[in-house]
């Protein structure tokens, strides 16, 4: 099978919804005026255009969140306006873990961690103090869904992992999954972005964050990588490489939950909507350790 996008058929894949259009043009609001942006309107006209004529044919939110930001960042000539709300992020995650840590060998708390600490999203609201107010309590709820037995269950020992990253800040807590993984003997690959995306990991961010010092390998697909527009015969690659994949955040659960992934698959985030609730079966802001059904 070498089509370009084998594809789930299950219902609770993540799909455009009724709620992604207010999502993407309050994402759309707060990055024009994080870019200083006072006259908002010609771009707004301009994005809703874009994403208007096509808005029912979009299979995911990661296409038109993706269009929505080309648009923006052609008509404000920034493509990296979170420098320094990234470096702050990753800052006050060394802190909060400095005071919070947990043991190497805790492998299933350092996962709620990691899922919980999906929280930090700089594109969300550019005010990281703020975020991490919230951080605490939802570290204390621990996973709403928790399929993480699923997914060791279906893995071989010492198995090749590919760990997919998403934001600033988080990333910290991601490392020390990361940290415990390889404790318990797991072969780790990391995927950052090759270019600055809100607030992204990327290849800038991997020394200053120590992701080298967890994975054997760190790598990236290029200037115009995007997920969701990935190649099938790309992920029968991976295939090759890897026996699992732990995907991380909104976004990545957007553009792979509805993929039909060849090795098994856990997606961690915060159910931070109702269309990314929906896909696990989880309460609106639970944490979710997500196994894909293949």
């Amino acid at each position: 099978m070498s089509g370009r996008t084998r594809k789930l058929t299950e219902s609770n894949a993540m799909q455009i919804a009724p709620e992604c259009a207010p999502c993407v043009y309050l994402q759309l609001t707060r990055t024009l005026e994080h870019r200083g942006v006072t006259d908002y309107l010609p771009i707004q006209r301009d994005v809703m255009l874009a994403l208007g004529t096509n808005w029912d044919r979009y299979e995911t939110p990661a296409i038109a969140i993706d269009e929505m930001y080309r648009v923006a960042n052609r008509a404000t000539h920034q493509t990296d306006a979170y420098t320094a709300e990234k470096k702050r992020a990753n800052e006050l995650a060394e802190h909060f873990w400095a005071d919070h840590a947990v043991p190497v060998e805790n492998l299933s708390q350092r996962l709620v961690y990691a899922c919980a600490a999906n929280i930090i999203d700089a594109g969300l609201d550019a005010n990281p103090e703020y975020l991490f107010t919230q951080l605490e309590g939802a570290i204390e709820q621990g996973l709403g869904v928790d399929h993480s037995p699923i997914f060791w269950s279906r893995l071989p020992n010492k198995a090749r992992l590919l760990y997919i990253t998403d934001n600033a800040g988080e990333v910290v807590f991601d490392r020390e999954l990361m940290r415990s993984l390889r404790y318990h003997g797991y072969h780790l690959s990391v995927l950052v972005r090759h270019h600055a995306f809100l607030n992204d990991v990327t290849r800038d961010d991997v020394h200053q964050v120590g992701l080298s010092q967890v994975a054997n390998k760190i790598l990236d697909l290029g200037d115009h990588f995007t997920l969701w527009a990935m190649r099938d015969d790309m992920l029968d690659m991976w295939a090759k490489e890897y026996d699992g994949f732990i995907i991380k955040g909104i976004a990545n659960l957007e553009s792979l939950s509805h993929r039909l992934l060849p090795r098994p698959a856990l997606f961690l985030y915060r159910a931070k909507c109702p269309p990314a609730a929906r896909v696990a079966a989880a309460q609106w802001n639970d944490n979710v350790a997500w196994y894909q059904n293949r």
